[in-house]
């Protein structure tokens, strides 16, 4: 018998106009000088890869057509190896070279000058916490909240792209409507996404956090700072707790035309390099979607009431249980539908 997952893959209706994710995932190693309490790679912060290994990585994005990259860790420019990185990426012709960051060491301006001489143009800066003690709370790490706002802060000085994480749970949501929005108005980053605790490698036993718990102060952060930020995104948050904020929602079929994360169809490096067509690569890309939606989520029996019952992944499998309230209206099938001019 088919699963629910599985049939409601079936009826999606694939946005062949808009334009698709064309920026590669490179990862750089998983060492990192934080240790944030819901990391996926809490057990591998030491791993480092080569030098040579990051290098085939950003050649393979290259070739599969790819036109920006985000180096990932752990934290990349704590890497010996982080200006070789930029270099090689620049040697290849990118020409938008991101990094997701703690800010560390971007709180340094120097530091933050010879990255950008070497090659970066925009940070996506993780920050969690809503002040001081929040921050230093999740990361473990005293004075990591000085050093990003002082990063974030480098960062705009010298003109560059600057966007901000947030990873949402129990420890910080309440901080999303108050001192948040007054954060993200003076630091001005052209996007915020605010990204529902997720379950996945070394954080499946990271404690449970139901998404109606979160999902009010998300909301009214997005209504505190929407008409000062341009784009404002909830990632993997179940479209029944977004009902009129569908818009903001990007699940997995929806990461596929989100121009600023990275390409999902590219991040294990698994697709043969020839000259693929368009709609190639776009069919790749939904693949991948489906793969990750029927391995990661879940959706009981009342998710097939619901108008969103195609474009929605569901919930995360770890928090299976917790209690959906199916939304009631015509199916939608187009999985771009609400974002086509986002």
């Amino acid at each position: 018998m088919i699963s629910i997952q599985k049939f409601s893959t079936l009826g999606i209706r694939k946005d062949k106009d808009s334009r698709r994710c064309t920026r590669g995932y490179i990862d750089t190693g998983k060492f990192c000088n934080y240790d944030c309490e819901f990391c996926y790679y809490k057990n591998q912060l030491d791993n480092r890869d080569s030098l040579e290994i990051v290098k085939k990585r950003i050649k393979y994005a290259k070739d599969y057509g790819l036109d920006s990259v985000d180096f990932c860790g752990g934290e990349s420019s704590v890497e010996p190896n982080w200006f070789n990185f930029l270099d090689y990426a620049v040697e290849c012709g990118f020409k938008s070279i991101n990094t997701i960051t703690n800010g560390s060491k971007f709180c340094d301006m120097e530091f933050l000058k010879k990255s950008v001489k070497h090659g970066l143009t925009e940070i996506l800066f993780s920050l969690h916490g809503f002040n001081e003690e929040s921050h230093d709370l999740i990361t473990k790490r005293k004075g990591s909240f000085k050093k990003i706002i002082k990063a974030i802060e480098n960062a705009n000085e010298l003109g560059l792209t600057v966007r901000i994480n947030c990873t949402v749970s129990d420890t910080n949501h309440k901080g999303l409507t108050k001192d948040y929005p007054i954060l993200m108005k003076r630091l001005k980053p052209l996007e915020i996404n605010f990204i529902a605790v997720r379950y996945e490698s070394d954080n499946s036993g990271y404690k449970k956090v139901e998404y109606k718990e979160i999902i009010d102060s998300i909301k009214l952060s997005i209504d505190l700072i929407k008409e000062d930020i341009k784009y404002i995104n909830m990632r993997f948050v179940p479209f029944c707790f977004a009902k009129d904020y569908e818009k903001h929602v990007v699940n997995h079929y929806q990461h596929i035309y989100d121009i600023f994360d990275w390409n999902r169809g590219t991040y294990q490096q698994e697709v043969p390099i020839k000259n693929y067509t368009y709609n190639e690569l776009l069919e790749h890309d939904y693949f991948e979607a489906e793969k990750t939606r029927i391995n990661g989520y879940h959706k009981d029996i009342t998710c097939k009431e619901c108008k969103y019952f195609y474009i929605c992944d569901g919930i995360d499998k770890h928090l299976a249980g917790q209690e959906l309230i199916p939304v009631q209206g015509e199916k939608i099938n187009d999985v771009n539908i609400f974002r086509k001019d986002f």
